[in-house]
Formats: structure tokens, C-alpha cells, sequence
């Protein structure tokens, strides 16, 4: 298999051999749509405001379903500081999967789909709201989108 090296573009070296197995001009079915679905459910989370504003829906929404677990508890400036840099680093992680859906960033993309599922489910095993439960199946649904698309495109 023989690449083209674009301006600003090292060399790939024999330690790249692994990602090199996903070719860059090819993209992963599901990588591009799993990104902009991570824009849309983020960006919300993406400012200590919208972040309140998005915790106070889904507080509203765990009490008008009577669902089980504790409800969220009203986050001080601290917490809202620490949601809004996480949401801000997942929407920039977004755009970054949008403008450039290689298939190594779709692969670390399916590994946190993985990270973040656990966290999920760790939370709900300690008795947190089942509001929670929404960004789970939309984790694992795209964990299982994505990495089929990868799969495909690795055995090209």
C-alpha cells in the first residue's frame, strides 16, 4: 500500500504500522453521524450556564417521571466549572471527528464510548437517577456503529 505524504505531514514510521492499517483516505462508516451526535448531546454542556440549564431539565425530567434513583443535586460554581471544560473538550473533540473523521480518531473515539458506558453504569450501580440511562444506550449504540465501521474498513 503506498501513501502520499500531504504539506505538515511527518513520515509514518514503523511504530505507526497499527494505524496505518486504517487507511487515512478511507473513512469509517458511522464516524462522522457518531460525532455529530456528540456535538448535539454536548454543546449543552458545553458553558457553566447552558451546563445548569441542561442539569435543571434533567432533574425536571427525573421528577416528573418519578424515576428511580437519587436526583441530581444542584451544582455550585465549582461543578458547573468542572461540567462546562469537560463538555467543552467533548464539543471541540466533536468538531475535530467532523472536520476529520480519520479512522484512528473514530478508534479512540470507540475505546472512551467504552470508558464512558463504565462511568455510566458505575454511576447507576450507586443509586444515581435513571435519567442517566439515555446517554448510556446512546454510548453503547454508537460504540457498536462505530466499531463495525471500523472493522469493515480493516478488512479492505
Amino acid at each position: 500500500m503506498t501513501t502520499s505524504i500531504a504539506a505538515g505531514d511527518a513520515a509514518p514510521s514503523p511504530s505507526d504500522a497499527p494505524i496505518r492499517a486504517f487507511d487515512r483516505s478511507r473513512h469509517p462508516r458511522w464516524g462522522r453521524a457518531g460525532a455529530i451526535y456528540d456535538l448535539v448531546v454536548t454543546v449543552g454542556f458545553a458553558t457553566p450556564w447552558t451546563a445548569a440549564a441542561v442539569l435543571g431539565l434533567t432533574r425536571w425530567a427525573h421528577d416528573a417521571l418519578g424515576l428511580p434513583g437519587a436526583q441530581l443535586p444542584e451544582f455550585g460554581a465549582t461543578a458547573l466549572m468542572f461540567v462546562a471544560m469537560f463538555g467543552t473538550v467533548v464539543t471541540m473533540w466533536a468538531v475535530a471527528r467532523i472536520l476529520r473523521p480519520e479512522a484512528r480518531f473514530i478508534a479512540i473515539d470507540t475505546v472512551g464510548r467504552v470508558l464512558f458506558s463504565l462511568w455510566m453504569i458505575w454511576a447507576l450501580l450507586n443509586g444515581q437517577s435513571t435519567t442517566i440511562v439515555v446517554f448510556l444506550i446512546g454510548e453503547v449504540v454508537w460504540f457498536a456503529l462505530q466499531l463495525s465501521g471500523l472493522t469493515r474498513l480493516r478488512r479492505r
